[in-house]
């Protein structure tokens, strides 16, 4: 296997990897309806924030909702309080999907030309 294949591989590994490790952090040990209430949020709406954003559901759906809002840009809490709070795992994860299309297009550019 070439160079690009094996940093494609190692890229997609460390995308995927740092998505688990963040919502473990986030969703497992953290708690996320932190992210979604605040001093001013009555008692009487908390068990319908924990029904709509999915935190009554075990965690491999709680994982695919996760993904879901990711993907579509439904971020939630604010954006420099998640940056600032797990930017290195985010660096990873970015950094590894970089990694991958780079090292993808090298490979699909250069090496299957010349393969």
């Amino acid at each position: 296997m070439h160079i690009s294949g094996k940093l494609a591989i190692v890229g997609i590994v460390l995308f995927i990897g740092g998505l688990f490790v963040t919502f473990f952090l986030a969703y497992i040990v953290g708690d996320p309806l932190a992210m979604y209430i605040n001093e001013t949020t009555p008692d009487a709406a908390i068990p319908g924030i924990i029904a709509q954003h999915g935190l009554d559901q075990p965690p491999y759906i709680q994982f695919f909702y996760y993904l879901r809002d990711l993907f579509s840009g439904n971020w939630v809490g604010p954006l420099e309080a998640v940056a600032f709070e797990w930017w290195a795992l985010t660096v990873v994860y970015l950094g590894g999907l970089l990694l991958f299309i780079i090292s993808m297009a090298y490979y699909l550019l250069k090496v299957r030309k010349t393969g």
